[in-house]
Parts: structure tokens; C-alpha cells; sequence
């Protein structure tokens, strides 16, 4: 499985972020050398992030 496959797996759970395929595949679409879009990449996925916290709190993944 790729992450497109992933996503879309994901993106089929019961409890999953609003738009959550749509936001992952604009990230991957922001994906290049400048500075504006990584930021707008990165902003998405803080957007993801926070959905998701509400669900697991702060009971974060630390690597």
C-alpha cells in the first residue's frame, strides 16, 4: 500500500477529520522548492494535527 492508498483507507473510518483526503492531497500538491508553499503544507497539516488531537488528546506519538 502507498500513502494514496493509505489515505484513502483512512479517509473511510467511521471518526476521521473532515476532508481529510482532500487536505492530505493538497499537501502532497504543496510539496516544492519555495517557502510559501511548504509553509502552506506544513500549516494544513497542523490543521490535521489539531483535528485529530481532539480525539486523542495529549496522548502524542513521540519518536
Amino acid at each position: 500500500m502507498n500513502e494514496k492508498g493509505a489515505v484513502a483507507v483512512a479517509n473511510s473510518f467511521a471518526l476521521c477529520p473532515q476532508n481529510y483526503q482532500q487536505r492530505v492531497e493538497s499537501v502532497f500538491g504543496l510539496l516544492a522548492v519555495d517557502a510559501k508553499s511548504l509553509t502552506d503544507a506544513i500549516a494544513i497539516l497542523e490543521g490535521i494535527e489539531h483535528d485529530l488531537s481532539q480525539w486523542y488528546g495529549n496522548r502524542r506519538l513521540v519518536i
